[in-house]
């Protein structure tokens, strides 16, 4: 049976052996075309409650269907037909899976002949036929108060929902089929008004690489401005705004039509855990929205586990889906380096391959930052020529010392309404003094900073449960006693 893997919670798409989500840890459940199905019945099912006399009078265009002994269920199942059709023959092939998924999604006896019958069939800017009985049926249930039904809506999301697993059943993902079919559910998006995803079936709403939540637009100055607040980071915040003042110098001579070399714009952000690289990255990626070098300014942040799939062929298809997600922003690969394994049954190599494929096509659109700990990032740069070429600019980032890993705690302190007392503030300092002295080799700096907070909150908590008629200023404030934590 065909079936694939989502997520319950961000309803990614996954290997299918599975059993919980690597992006997010939630559970996966899986989905089997029977699903699908079931979908595509509850929408026919509710059209056809709503068939009466009162509708055929009322909806011109469905009772001229009616005249003619037109089913309007059979057309949106010939207009579905049409679209896996298309989608199909984007590779010039179709698959045993493909044809299946037709068939049985449908309820059909289609061959691959009459699908090669539409070879030449092209989709144009005006939405299927079926559309246009559907918004004809949410007229006449708005015209009797009942509301707002959605049926072409609830269609839409078929057209997207099915595509997407159709593309997928044989677990291979073609550039160019993924394009068209994203083209053209944008145009069939555009072409309904106020859409709101309709809630037939509950479908799940999106399988793809979770995007970073977009931030309220600031303006350019405001983006630097942030960066150059940063705690600690002097060097990093000294080459990046070197790097910005160089792309900015780079797009105004190209709008003068100046001659320029070529440059690469992607990166290499090494150092221990903790050090500001993610953050400093999105500022990144807002910045050169802001400057005109990436059409959408967002950040995408994966690993291994996003890109490297468990079998062969998956791996492209996980890369790809992620790069998709990226385009017109920074793809931030964290701990790259696990990416280049020499394992002869790792599927990484194919995860590097596509993904230097992909900067070489997007290179006007897509920048890639890969990040890891020093010595490991110079291995996996080593262990293709195509990454030593297109990762040329190195950007190092120290560990916080004592001070400002003391600020980078004053810092959560405030934002959460806390404050020290004195002796707590003088331990606080030594004990940062102790920890930078004697760091191993891969301290994890902020993150480190972040669980020894989260530990003095514990411990404030124990020490306050036991208390009645507690002030706000006991609540607020940490004591020298909530530090001692680590001496037990």
């Amino acid at each position: 049976m065909i079936e694939w893997t989502l997520c319950k919670n961000c309803k990614k798409l996954l290997d299918n052996n599975q059993k919980t989500c690597p992006f997010c840890g939630s559970e996966v459940e899986v989905y089997h075309i029977d699903y699908l199905k079931n979908m595509l019945l509850t929408l026919t099912f509710s059209i056809k409650a709503l068939n009466n006399e009162i509708l055929l009078k009322s909806c011109p265009e469905i009772s001229n269907l009616k005249s003619e002994k037109i089913n309007l269920e059979t057309v949106i199942m010939e207009d579905l037909f049409k679209w896996f059709s298309y989608l199909g023959l984007g590779d010039e092939v179709i698959s045993d899976n493909e044809l299946e998924f037709i068939n049985t999604l449908l309820d059909a006896d289609y061959s691959r002949d009459e699908i090669l019958a539409l070879a030449d069939a092209k989709l144009d800017s005006n939405p299927p036929v079926s559309f246009k009985y559907l918004d004809e049926l949410d007229s006449f249930a708005a015209d009797w108060g009942m509301g707002n039904i959605g049926f072409s809506n609830s269609l839409y999301d078929c057209y997207s929902l099915f595509g997407k697993f159709f593309i997928t059943v044989d677990n291979e993902l073609n550039d160019k089929v993924y394009g068209e079919y994203e083209k053209y559910i944008k145009t069939l998006k555009g072409s309904l008004s106020n859409y709101e995803p309709s809630s037939f079936g509950q479908m799940p709403r999106k399988i793809e690489q979770k995007e970073q939540a977009r931030e309220e637009s600031h303006s350019l100055d405001e983006y630097l401005d942030e960066l150059n607040r940063l705690i600690g980071l002097e060097k990093v915040k000294k080459d990046v705004n070197s790097l910005i003042n160089l792309v900015q110098i780079r797009k105004i001579r190209e709008n003068r039509g100046i001659k320029q070399p070529p440059m690469s714009l992607h990166l290499v952000f090494s150092g221990n855990p903790g050090t500001g690289k993610t953050t400093v990255a999105r500022l990144l990626s807002k910045i050169y929205h802001e400057i005109g070098i990436l059409s959408k300014g967002h950040l995408i942040e994966t690993d291994r586990s996003g890109l490297v799939g468990g079998y062969v062929g998956q791996t492209a298809i996980k890369t790809q889906e992620v790069i998709q997600n990226s385009l017109g922003g920074i793809l931030f690969i964290d701990e790259a380096y696990s990416l280049a394994s020499k394992s002869e049954n790792d599927y990484g190599a194919e995860a590097i391959d596509t993904l230097l494929k992909a900067m070489e096509d997007h290179r006007d659109d897509l920048i890639v930052i890969v990040a890891g700990y020093p010595a490991l990032m110079d291995n996996f740069l080593n262990s293709n020529p195509g990454l030593e070429s297109r990762f040329n600019k190195f950007i190092y980032f120290d560990d916080y010392d004592s001070d400002e890993l003391y600020k980078i705690f004053i810092l959560m302190c405030e934002d959460a309404s806390l404050s020290l007392d004195k002796p707590g503030e003088e331990y606080v300092k030594q004990y940062f003094e102790k920890i930078y002295e004697t760091r191993s080799n891969n301290f994890a700096n902020g993150r480190f900073v972040r669980n020894f907070f989260e530990e003095v909150l514990t411990a404030q908590a124990n020490r306050l449960a036991g208390k009645e008629n507690l002030t706000d200023e006991e609540l607020n404030t940490l004591t020298y006693e909530d530090f001692l934590i680590e001496e037990e």
